[in-house]
Formats: structure tokens, C-alpha cells, sequence
């Protein structure tokens, strides 16, 4: 196996040598790969999970046990969807369910998305960059209301279980089921399995624009 220093593994991917050693830290099985010799050494080979095409290419023959990673990878290979391939690049923590209790209009749904950012910006938004992408999608076995999918970022780890806590308490109400975010689970491809046209989804964070993140939403290119 061929490896190089993570400078210069880094440069291959176009991430950052912050963004690599986290996707390690929360992936130990892959980090036993890596050598360290003074400087953390990285197998080129591991190229492919920053590249959906390499990773959809290795992944074809993927057994009926792994159908949702599956369906991801086919999701991110066939649509070539520009937001689908950005967001699955990036760090989140959790993967959060939203179902009201009472039926509720999409415009609720998403008005409720909005308040849940700004009420954790203005909380904890000095203490840590907070992302936030969100669908509301209509519920599959009733004839009325919606819920929510969210997966969200908090950089500072130590914030994770309390703005999780924050984040049930605003919907102290309602049913929220909370996961730690997995990225070869294919929450990322639950979430976009009817598409993102409209205004039934969106991207919310306090540093979007550092960041450099572009998406398109309600008929226009936005960039935040």
C-alpha cells in the first residue's frame, strides 16, 4: 500500500488537514490504515472516500445488507447533482427526525426549520459554527401534515449533546428521533430521495460563506 504525509494527502482531495484527521477520528476502523511515523501518514488508496465516483465504482457488487449505501452512491453517480455531492462532503453530527404531533402545513414545517436556526445561532452561535440542512416531505401513510429530516453540524464537539438537548426541547411536543450522523448509512440520500425543487428544503449556518457553500433553491442560485 502507497501512502504519503497528510499535507500532501490533504492537496490531493482539496480538504483540510482539520477536516481529514476528524473524518479518521470518527472513522477508527480506517484510521488503523494510516501509519504514523512524525507526521500522519495516509494511504492514497483512501482517495476513493473523498470521490464518488471512485467510491461508486468500487461499491457496484454491494450486497442487499448495504442497499441504502448503495442507492447513495447511484443517487450521487447518476444525478450528478451539484448539492447532493457538496453536502455529502461535508462534517455532521446528527441525523434528526422531526414528526408533529398534529398535522402540520409545509409552511409550518419550514417556518419551524427557520426558528430551530435561529434559536441555536443566537444561543450557541459565538460558541461554534452550526449547520443545518433540512426536507419536509409529506407523510407517506396520511392523507395530511409533514415532518421534518434534518442532519446538523456543531464544530465544537463538546456543544453536540447540548444543543442535541435543545434541539428535542424545542420540540418538546413532537416526536424527534436523534442518530449520530453516518455518512456510508445514506442518511444524505433519505433525505434527497424525492429530489430538492422548491422551497421544501434548505441550508441554514453562521458560516456558510467562509465556508464557500452554493446551492440552488425556489427557481435561483443562492450563494450564502
Amino acid at each position: 500500500m502507497k501512502y504519503e504525509n497528510i499535507d500532501a494527502f490533504a492537496k490531493r482531495v482539496n480538504k483540510s488537514r482539520r477536516t481529514i484527521f476528524r473524518f479518521y477520528n470518527k472513522n477508527p476502523e480506517l484510521k488503523i490504515e494510516t501509519k504514523k511515523k512524525g507526521e500522519r501518514l495516509i494511504p492514497i488508496a483512501h482517495k476513493k472516500f473523498w470521490n464518488t465516483e471512485i467510491l461508486f465504482d468500487d461499491n457496484k457488487s454491494l450486497s442487499d445488507s448495504n442497499r441504502m449505501m448503495r442507492n447513495l452512491l447511484e443517487y450521487l453517480h447518476e444525478n450528478k447533482n451539484p448539492l447532493a455531492n457538496k453536502l455529502w462532503g461535508l462534517d455532521w453530527t446528527y441525523f434528526v427526525t422531526v414528526d408533529y404531533k398534529h398535522e402540520r402545513s409545509k409552511n409550518y414545517s419550514i417556518t419551524m426549520m427557520n426558528k430551530l436556526y435561529e434559536m441555536l445561532d443566537k444561543k450557541y452561535g459565538k460558541e461554534t459554527t452550526i449547520r443545518l440542512f433540512f426536507v419536509t416531505e409529506p407523510f407517506a401513510n396520511r392523507n395530511n401534515g409533514q415532518h421534518n429530516h434534518l442532519m446538523v453540524y456543531i464544530e465544537n464537539e463538546k456543544l453536540g449533546k447540548v444543543i442535541l438537548s435543545e434541539i428535542k426541547k424545542f420540540f418538546q411536543h413532537d416526536r424527534v428521533d436523534s442518530s449520530d450522523y453516518a455518512k456510508y448509512k445514506g442518511g444524505l440520500f433519505y433525505m434527497m430521495k424525492e429530489g430538492t425543487q422548491g422551497t421544501d428544503w434548505d441550508i441554514l449556518g453562521n458560516n456558510l460563506k467562509v465556508e464557500g457553500n452554493r446551492y440552488e433553491n425556489k427557481g435561483y442560485t443562492k450563494a450564502v
